[in-house]
């Protein structure tokens, strides 16, 4: 039988009917009935979680970044200067592809950096979680970027005086 032939479209026909009357006896309908009970009864007392999502202290310390974003941020200008004009996707595929390309006595600097980062920011943890909130001004997020950065200046520095 072909496709658009009409005893073929007699015999499915035929078939669905088949179908439908031995699913006569099954009470479908009256299993999603009790089940819509069910639900409605469970619904009914229903609400969202009480207390809902901790809200996070905006005092409190920042993440140190990691070996390849202090790369990203020390190259992402040059990229950017190189190559006028570039997404900022093409930017980020730029900076995977040249720290993918650098060995492992490359990325040290980078990886000893945020080492030092995150020591600090564990110190600084502590010491944000000791005082409980911290009341200032200036947050301790913005205490620690300034201090880290006195002391990447002092570092950069040692390294040139020892050169």
């Amino acid at each position: 039988m072909a496709k658009g032939d009409p005893r073929n479209e007699r015999a499915r026909c035929l078939l669905c009917l088949l179908c439908a009357d031995m699913h006569k006896d099954v009470p479908f309908d009256e299993m999603a009935k009790a089940d819509k009970v069910r639900y409605d009864r469970e619904m009914k007392d229903y609400g969202p979680a009480k207390g809902g999502k901790k809200k996070k202290d905006p005092n409190a310390p920042k993440r140190p970044p990691s070996g390849f974003f202090l790369f990203c941020s020390e190259f992402r200008p040059k990229i950017k200067s190189t190559n006028l004009g570039i997404s900022i996707g093409d930017v980020a595929k730029k900076l995977v592809e040249m720290w993918n390309n650098l060995s492992d006595s490359e990325k040290q600097p980078c990886i000893k950096k945020a080492a030092k980062l995150k020591e600090k920011h564990e110190k600084d943890v502590a010491d944000y979680k000791s005082k409980g909130k911290f009341d200032g001004a200036e947050g301790p997020a913005k205490v620690a970027r300034k201090k880290v950065e006195e002391e990447d200046e002092e570092d950069e520095d040692e390294e040139e005086e020892e050169e």
